[in-house]
């Protein structure tokens, strides 16, 4: 038995058209997310050690109390700086303490086993619903510079507010 041509069903040419474009926007986005991941420039610190892998090893408590911020740095990685997240309202700011000239945060970073406090931090603290400290490290980029690494909202730590 022979059927025509004309008799076959098949998919309408608008939805063939756009499930080919659907395809080719989805593979472009894969290929772009792909690309995006690979050219990061990796920083390393110590042995050799990616920061991002480092940023797991830090230790440190934060505390706030009558209008004094404190810091401990007690692991065995030095703190570049600190970012501080102040949250008040539906909202927050965060700021780097590194960059703020009376916050007398120590010029070289946080080493080991030092405390870091400062007593002129009342008007970027005050009103604060929750603070928190997010540490930043200083590695050394495949061409040899000093590169500064933010570590993931997940390392940082809620300071204590009393």
């Amino acid at each position: 038995m022979l059927t025509n041509i004309k008799d076959k069903k098949g998919v309408s040419p608008v939805i063939a058209t756009v499930l080919l474009v659907t395809m080719v926007v989805v593979m472009a986005l894969i290929i772009f997310v792909w690309l995006t991941n690979i050219n990061k420039e990796a920083i390393t610190k110590f042995d050799g050690t990616n920061v991002e892998v480092i940023c797991g090893d830090i230790k440190f408590d934060s505390s706030y109390s009558a209008g004094n911020l404190y810091a401990l740095n007690s692991g065995d990685v030095p703190l570049y700086s600190m970012k501080m997240r102040v949250f008040r309202g539906g909202s927050y700011n965060t700021t780097d303490l590194q960059d703020i000239s009376y916050s007398n945060w120590p010029e070289k970073g946080l080493n080991p086993g030092l405390a870091f406090s400062s007593t002129t931090l009342g008007d970027l603290i005050s009103g604060a619903n929750k603070i928190i400290m997010i540490p930043v490290l200083i590695g050394v980029s495949e061409n040899g510079e000093q590169k500064l690494h933010t570590c993931a909202d997940d390392f940082g730590q809620e300071v204590a507010m009393e």
